[in-house]
């Protein structure tokens, strides 16, 4: 009877050094694979066989293959790599808007300049066509840099909603696959064990979660991956609950009917549609307005060469100022550049185009606190303030996601020298469990075949 315990138990040995091997190898071939968790064979003592003088081991059992992963590390990664996704949105989309502004090269800081050179040279010389030619041009050229800038900030508006629509999408499909996993592992685990490749592949789901929409994960008691967002339920067991994103008021909805503030890349473009785009569309707003009552208003106060009152000088549909601001005149002989109407005609009378060149020092704008130069120099540097403040968070919580991505990987990724190592182990206990087999196979031979043969 022994010696066929011994057999059983050899053989479990090479069970055991089999499924080592095979596991090991598993990992080798997936090293690179995003998101595969490193598995490891769980071994346990078979209970003893008991012989008239003791207990004798009876070998080893399998008990799983296992993952090595660690909840509170995936926790910690998917924190901070949602708070990359919101602040690396959110820099790019103010980036985005800053570089629209062309500043300080090409924007309307230089066009400011240039207008209010071409109105000094024009007081030098009234009668001057061309003077009155450069003057129109220089304020045609600053409607359109204020217009080209709010078309821009436009077209980014309609790109940052049609990001967020498909995020949305992309966060409803990934919902579904959690749900999918969840019942696929469900299946799995009831008659093969832990299904580790289909845990991994769930676990690289919840990590673009977090990433575009800064979900919640928790695990329930049945291995299931819940998934929530402000408390609300998008994945429980298999039941899936979807978001929708409403145009009307940016904002988006949970299939319950309740708004839920996201994170990840959906805070960063419902930050920047709800908040930081209405500021500084508004501020670009009201320098518009600004500049155009500054101009009109100063303008009025001069005449033509013909005698009549100066209308305006620029125009705009209000509640819309920056993209609807044009040239009101087009006719140089329109400008009101003298401040009489004579007799006799003030043709060399330039006293208003000096006072329009001086608006320049104004406090014309902020409710007559800082000049329209002052003004708009102060939108672009908070603007840009905000952009390095948006680009610095994203750096810093990088390398926070960097950092805990590493500290996750040093536990759950494949290292090829202990993969190594694990496999010369596993090779040996295999040769040595053979060689144990061989070693019964023999003594059971000699009993067998050659018991009793002396003497015949």
């Amino acid at each position: 009877m022994g010696d066929f315990v011994s057999l059983y138990t050899a053989f479990s040995g090479l069970q055991a050094a089999q499924a080592g091997m095979d596991t090991a190898s598993h990992n080798v071939a997936n090293a690179g694979t995003d998101g595969y968790t490193r598995q490891r064979v769980g071994l346990a003592s078979r209970l003893p066989h008991q012989a008239p003088f003791g207990q004798i081991g009876t070998g080893v059992d399998i008990d799983d293959i296992s993952r090595v992963r660690n909840s509170l590390l995936d926790a910690r990664v998917r924190s901070s790599i949602g708070g990359q996704g919101r602040l690396d949105t959110l820099a790019g989309l103010l980036g985005g808007l800053e570089a629209a502004t062309g500043e300080p090269d090409h924007g309307i800081t230089a066009s400011l300049g240039g207008l209010w050179s071409s109105f000094e040279e024009l007081a030098l010389d009234p009668p001057d066509a061309a003077a009155r030619t450069g003057v129109l041009a220089q304020l045609d050229a600053l409607a359109r840099h204020v217009r080209s800038i709010a078309g821009s900030w436009s077209g980014m508006e309609s790109n940052a909603v049609a990001d967020i629509e498909a995020t949305v999408a992309e966060t409803n499909r990934l919902v579904a696959e959690v749900a999918r996993l969840n019942q696929a592992i469900a299946g799995s685990s009831a008659s093969t064990g832990s299904p580790n490749d289909l845990m991994d592949q769930r676990d690289v789901v919840l990590d673009q979660l977090s990433r575009i929409a800064g979900v919640t994960v928790s695990t329930t008691d049945a291995g299931h991956a819940r998934v929530s967002l402000n408390g609300l339920s998008l994945v429980h067991d298999y039941s899936v609950s979807t978001l929708s994103f409403d145009t009307a008021t940016n904002q988006i909805i949970h299939s319950s009917g309740s708004i839920v503030r996201p994170g990840g890349e959906l805070a960063g473009h419902h930050s920047f549609l709800n908040t930081e785009l209405p500021k500084y569309q508004a501020g670009l707003n009201q320098f518009a307005e600004d500049l155009a009552a500054a101009l009109n208003t100063q303008h009025a106060s001069g005449f033509t060469q013909a005698g009549a009152a100066g209308g305006a000088l620029l125009g705009y549909t209000p509640g819309d100022a920056a993209r609807s601001l044009t040239l009101a005149i087009t006719d140089p002989a329109d400008l009101a550049v003298a401040s009489t109407a004579g007799p006799p005609v003030p043709e060399f009378d330039g006293t208003n185009a000096e006072a329009l060149a001086g608006v320049r020092n104004v406090l014309a704008a902020a409710a007559g606190t800082i000049t329209l130069d002052e003004s708009f120099r102060a939108l672009v540097t908070e603007l840009g303030a905000a952009t390095a403040s948006a680009i610095s968070g994203a750096a810093a919580q990088g390398t926070q996601a960097a950092a805990s991505e590493a500290a996750r990987t040093q536990v759950h990724g494949v290292s090829v020298d202990e993969e190594m190592v694990n496999l010369l182990t596993y090779q040996r206990a295999y040769e040595a469990a053979a060689r144990v087999m061989t070693a019964v196979d023999e003594a059971l031979d000699t009993l067998i075949n050659r018991t009793g043969l002396v003497g015949r």
